[in-house]
């Protein structure tokens, strides 16, 4: 049996204890703490809370829970309690009660070392799932410290017997072997004279995906190319005895290379030259890295757009007063003197820049309010094809074709949810265009059953079927990381379309897509027009949260 954990199948540990399924809650609201009582209750989880950082502390003191439900902001330090908790049991899985769901706190949550943070008010089923997912992690991160300190037992005796002479390496063989094949780490023993695998434990054929007659004999290259021919060549020069290589990629016949930290030693087994690797996958660990420094990039980016937002919208409000001296100066002179035809042309000019600075105003405000507003989808598209004008490879060399129906209904929502993920999308579409010398965009909306469509359709390099599953999943990308591709290549963080999935789920949206490679791809939003209709009362609370 396996779940899901940031999005990698794992092997799920047995069943919890009673002691296991005991959380804690910390938090100055008492009614926070009866919710979360009531909500995990039912899931046959038992729930402690306190209400300050002290009793918690005296709490913790006492006993250890496998995952902590803290307020971002407690009376003293939410910090502190973080840095306790984490010395106390590096396992335990800390979540995040925030009332505040803005950019700023997801990174404090993220900084303060929580496993995921959980904007109030929540739903139980979203609380639910990210609970049972930090106790999954938080069992199996126990489970992999125990497998580690096992490890670490069975790699001191293992080098203890492989420095021994040939004499005591027979008495102790049985003894060696099954500490080989046991050891968590892949080891393999390669001849040193001919740089083939002359033998290997379980784990190290597991992590290339081989059978033992496919491993037997062969030589290293085909795994680590010329990774390790310095190794291979100092020592059949009786030189260095030990390498480490904090970083070695491991190739795998159909299936994705591994990265892995690889020990290497020289040793004599039976009068023979061998170098034993020793190798600890880490592929997962470089991956969390990857994923980390791509958020912080993203939460920079964010912050680098908000400020360029407000200081556009200034700089617009400022540009206004000369404008309108410019505006009535030349109007002043068409009075005076009507002879002048150029006069004219300066005048339009005049109105084009301030309708543009109009509408950047007017988006700018649009895109700081978070509050539900009644949403014309209608327009907001044309302001968004609008203002990427701005980008000259979509104005010149992009034809577009635009089809708006005029019975679309209006909805109510948040500006910023559908702004920004009609933005992702079209500029997914336009990036898959790169390259291709024919490139049309389509952006049309239509009225089906009840949905409201925004169907966004281009001729690029489309999707390939084998990707069709991956496309929401966050960090999954097929272009250039961020800060790693061409100049002129379209790159990405992998963040796009999940969140697109993120931002239109509380409004029910559903995705069709159609694409064939090198055809193109259509994209098309559909949402529920009834659900989402406007409405005198206020949103219920678990909404739009």
């Amino acid at each position: 049996m396996s779940d899901l954990l940031n999005g990698t199948s794992v092997h799920t540990p047995p069943a919890a204890t009673d002691e296991e399924r005991r959380l804690l809650v910390v938090d100055d609201e008492e009614v926070v703490c009866r919710v979360v009582e009531g909500f995990l209750g039912v899931e046959g989880w038992t729930v402690d809370s306190v209400y300050s950082i002290d009793l918690a502390k005296r709490l913790l003191n006492d006993r250890s829970y496998p995952v902590v439900l803290c307020d971002v902001h407690l009376p003293g330090s939410s910090a502190e309690l973080l840095r306790y908790l984490k010395e106390r049991n590096p396992a335990t899985q800390i979540v995040m009660f925030t009332g505040d769901p803005t950019i700023g706190t997801a990174r404090e949550a993220i900084q303060l070392g929580a496993y995921e943070y959980v904007p109030k008010p929540c739903q139980r089923e979203e609380l639910t799932l990210i609970i049972r997912r930090a106790h999954d992690r938080f069992r199996l991160l126990s489970e992999q410290a125990r497998l580690q300190a096992e490890n670490e037992q069975y790699r001191q005796k293992l080098e203890e017997l492989v420095e021994r002479r040939s004499g005591q390496l027979r008495e102790s063989e049985l003894r060696y072997r099954a500490i080989f094949n046991r050891a968590v780490d892949a080891i393999l023993l390669v001849d040193i004279a001919t740089g083939r695998i002359v033998d290997f434990n379980i784990a190290a054929a597991r992590l290339l995906e081989v059978t033992n007659e496919e491993l037997q004999h062969r030589p290293i290259a085909d795994f680590v190319g010329t990774q390790l021919a310095q190794p291979l060549t100092e020592a059949r020069a009786r030189g260095h005895r030990e390498w480490r290589f904090p970083q070695m990629l491991f190739h795998r016949k159909n299936h994705p290379p591994r990265t892995a930290q690889v020990t290497v030693g020289a040793v004599e087994f039976d009068s023979q030259s061998l170098l034993q690797l020793v190798i600890r996958d880490v592929t997962d660990q470089v991956e969390q890295a990857k994923h980390h420094e791509i958020i912080e990039n993203e939460l920079l980016s964010e912050q680098r757009l908000a400020a360029i937002g407000l200081l556009a919208s200034g700089i617009a409000h400022n540009i206004n007063t000369p404008l309108m001296g410019i505006y009535g100066t030349a109007q002043l002179i068409k009075m005076k003197h009507p002879e002048m035809q150029d006069i004219d042309g300066v005048i339009q000019q005049v109105e084009r820049i301030n309708s543009i600075i109009r509408n950047l105003m007017w988006k700018s405000r649009q895109e700081q309010e978070s509050n539900p507003q009644e949403i014309n989808l209608n327009e907001l598209l044309r302001e968004e094809l609008r203002f990427l004008e701005a980008d000259l490879e979509y104005k010149h060399n992009v034809t577009k074709t635009f089809s708006f129906a005029d019975e679309i209904p209006a909805i109510l929502g948040r500006y910023s949810d559908f702004s920004q993920s009609i933005n992702n999308v079209i500029r997914n579409s336009l990036d898959a265009m790169h390259g291709h010398e024919r490139r049309e965009l389509t952006v049309e909306t239509s009225l089906r059953n009840g949905d409201i469509h925004i169907t966004i359709r281009d001729t690029g390099c489309g999707i390939p079927e084998e990707n069709r599953e991956q496309i929401f999943i966050p960090f999954f990308t097929t272009k250039p990381l961020v800060g790693r591709g061409h100049s002129d290549h379209p790159t990405g963080t992998g963040l796009g379309l999940s969140t697109v999935q993120k931002l239109l789920a509380p409004y029910g949206a559903r995705f069709e897509i159609e694409s064939a490679v090198d055809k193109g791809t259509s994209f098309t939003v559909c949402i529920p027009a009834a659900a989402n209709a406007p409405r005198n009362t206020p949103l219920a609370s678990d909404e739009l949260d």
